[in-house]
């Protein structure tokens, strides 16, 4: 052991007398931190708009547009109004199509974008029935660079996804208008109930068609009969008559029954709206009393926090109900009713907020105690305005559109009772129509029995059509749809254009590309001094005065200190200036530190072994190894999509461990991983020791021989 400190205090003599070896030690101490410095800087937000603006891709629109009715319509022009507004890239708009292709050949620009001239005419071909896409054709110059076509990729995915939502939602839109206009057809009802009706009245008149064509039939028979056959079709029309007075009897004992179920759905929407208005008065009356006390608050006075947080917490008890009203009727309110009711709720959350700080403040005593105090009445003051906006809504619009509702369905009850009176007076109609059968006589028998047939053929498809309609209209779907159409179509027709809604949860979030790549970097870095120390700083030493049986593990540790502190203090400039120079992002940074010292440490000692057991074999060996990393640790792409070999040999590298360990303090900590790759790189301190120390004398003599070759050669060093 004293062998390997006398080692030590000569090399740090020899250094400290030398003024090249310290120019040369500074030198070696400031590279590595530059490499990693100015990378990470260079992929800070290469992805960000303000890196991707000054991107050029060209655009030009062809399209010739197209004349619908007396509107002329032209969706390129739409699309280059739309690309006009965003600024994520560097959109150059050209006059002419080969002005914009040529600049992608020359290298001007890094794509470019032409609108067919059919554009708008191929959008609507389905209309015609020979349906054709709609062309955009896309130029991308991959030569110029080997990322910039991966960004300006996603800008076609980008326009394909507008023009496709565009085209959806108009189409959506129309659709949804229209169905709204035959919902709310007339004042008397909607579409199918006045479609009911109709076939209704069609199906009676057919019954009675055929019941006239039977009778004439059987008087072309036998003239003997005609006067049995007048008998029977007047009693068959007394029946008839006297069914549908029956059916007008029942309708009527209904009707009562109709008008309460209207009744009840108004007085259901009374009640929904008269509790919300009161939780609102119960929140504003709470809310009252708290911006009393606050307002009548002084610094010295008894603490009113507890108070404040029992007031609030009883508000919040009101609050909750009303809202969670709003929100369970939101799809049914108008888009103004739940964006104020979406931004009273976050103001009152706010207040919260804002009196748990007045609390701490207040148990602190804090000198900011009065400006939290005055927020917090801002606050309140906003929250009391808001719920009377919320109030006012709901009685300017939410109440009569419920209460037009309501009257369409007393209006549709009233409706069938008239029905039924119009049934029985069709009847009697019928029954007069028999007494004309005289006319009907001077007919052909073959040409009466065709026309019965496709009477009856008729009036049984009208009565399956009826009771399909009256399935339909019936039912809870239908009443859905109806209630869909006539609330908000352009609602509606945005939920279809992007029916789904993607929430972003970030896990680890990094604030920018460079702290994502800053581990890479750094772990090079850290590499890459190590690599220059063990081809600049000896490892054989020949001066042995004062050193009594020195042994080669003697050597090899004393001749490492040196290596050693070099490697640490580069480190240690390369973590100051990531977190003061650059600003990476950091969880923990004594931790980071930490982990960067240790792969110092470890790879310092690593390559230090392989020159000094192998010598320029060894030099040789940590280049290899740093290029091995480079391509295939990870640290740029994930392992998963590198090559077969670089899988196989990851788990083998020591950048893999040193990187998930600084990964660790960026992005925060996941269990034992830190740990973990903290005492997996102790195994590299063994295989170095063991090279070092074990392997040396058997490289020893083939070492020996490469210095006398490189000295023959009298040009290598």
């Amino acid at each position: 052991m004293k062998n390997v400190l006398k080692i030590i205090e000569s090399d740090i003599k020899r250094l400290s007398t030398n003024v090249v070896a310290m120019v040369v030690i500074i030198g070696l101490t400031v590279i590595p931190c530059l490499y990693a410095w100015f990378n990470i800087l260079s992929n800070w937000d290469p992805y960000g708009p303000d890196a991707t603006k000054n991107l050029q891709v060209a655009v030009v629109s062809s399209d010739q547009g197209i004349l619908i009715g007396s509107a002329e319509v032209n969706v390129g022009n739409i699309i280059i109004s739309r690309l006009q507004a965003n600024d994520t890239i560097g959109w150059v708009f050209t006059d002419s199509a080969e002005e914009a292709v040529g600049g992608v050949y020359s290298g001007e620009y890094y794509a470019a974008i032409v609108i067919d001239e059919q554009f708008s005419a191929d959008m609507i071909s389905f209309l015609g029935g020979n349906m054709e896409n709609p062309k955009i054709i896309y130029y991308e110059n991959e030569k110029k660079n080997a990322i910039a076509p991966k960004i300006t990729a996603k800008v076609k995915t980008t326009i394909e996804r507008e023009v496709d939502h565009a085209f959806v939602g108009t189409i959506a839109e129309v659709l949804l208008k229209a169905g709204e206009y035959f919902a709310t057809l007339d004042e008397q009802g909607n579409i199918t109930g006045k479609g009911i009706t109709k076939l209704e009245r069609l199906d009676s008149d057919l019954n009675g068609i055929i019941v006239i064509l039977d009778s004439y039939i059987a008087l072309m028979d036998s003239t003997k009969e005609v006067t049995e056959a007048g008998k029977a079709a007047a009693q068959s029309a007394k029946a008839i008559a006297e069914t549908a007075e029956e059916m007008a009897k029942s309708a009527e004992s209904q009707n009562p029954s109709l008008e309460q179920s209207v009744q009840n759905a108004k007085n259901k929407t009374d009640e929904v709206v008269n509790n919300v208005n009161n939780q609102l008065n119960n929140v504003d009356a709470t809310i009252n009393d708290l911006n009393n006390r606050l307002n009548g608050y002084k610094v010295g006075d008894p603490k009113l926090g507890p108070n404040a947080l029992a007031l609030y917490n009883t508000a919040n008890t009101y609050w909750n109900t009303a809202y969670g009203i709003i929100t369970k009727y939101s799809q049914f309110l108008p888009e103004k009713v739940n964006n104020t009711a979406q931004v009273t709720n976050e103001n009152f959350i706010k207040i919260g907020t804002d009196l748990q700080e007045f609390v701490t403040a207040e148990n602190n005593s804090a000198a900011n105690i009065e400006e939290i105090r005055q927020k917090t009445v801002a606050d309140i003051s906003s929250f009391l305005g808001q719920t009377a906006t919320i109030r006012n809504d709901y009685s300017t619009m939410i109440s009569p559109t419920a209460q037009k509702t309501i009257d369409s369905a007393s209006a549709s009850v009233a409706e069938v009772k008239k029905l039924l009176n119009y049934n029985a007076s069709s009847i009697d109609s019928v029954v007069a129509n028999l007494q004309d059968y005289k006319a009907i006589l001077s007919q052909s028998s073959s040409k009466l029995v065709k026309s019965r047939d496709e009477a009856v053929e008729m009036e049984r498809k009208l009565s399956n059509l009826i009771n399909e309609i009256k399935g339909i209209s019936n039912s809870d779907a239908y009443t859905r749809i109806m209630e869909l159409l006539t609330s908000d179509p352009e609602l509606l027709s945005d939920f279809i254009r992007s029916p789904v809604e993607i929430n972003d949860e970030y896990v680890y979030p990094v604030e920018n590309n460079g702290s994502m790549t800053a581990p890479f970097y750094i772990v090079l870095s850290i590499w890459v001094g190590a690599l220059i120390m063990s081809t600049i700083l000896k490892t054989a030493i020949k001066d042995t005065t004062g050193m009594w049986n020195l042994k080669n593990w003697e050597c090899f540790f004393g001749r490492f200190f040196v290596t050693c502190v070099i490697g640490q203090i580069q480190t240690l400039i390369t973590v100051l200036g990531a977190f003061l120079f650059v600003g990476i992002q950091c969880e923990n940074r004594l931790l980071f530190w930490c982990a960067c010292a240790w792969s110092s440490f470890v790879y310092s000692l690593l390559l230090y072994s392989f020159a000094y057991s192998f010598g320029n074999i060894g030099e040789a060996l940590s280049v290899i190894l740093m290029v091995i990393q480079v391509a295939g640790a990870g640290g740029t792409f994930p392992i998963e999509v590198l090559p077969k070999v670089f899988q196989q040999l990851y788990k083998y590298m020591p950048f893999n461990y040193s990187m998930n360990a600084v990964r660790e303090c960026i992005g925060g900590f996941y269990g034992d991983t830190y740990k973990n790759c903290m005492l997996t790189l102790l195994i590299y301190v063994g295989v170095a020791v063991f090279i070092g120390v074990v392997l040396y004398h058997p490289f020893k003599l083939l070492n020996e021989k490469i210095e006398i070759s490189k000295e023959k050669s009298g040009i290598l060093l």
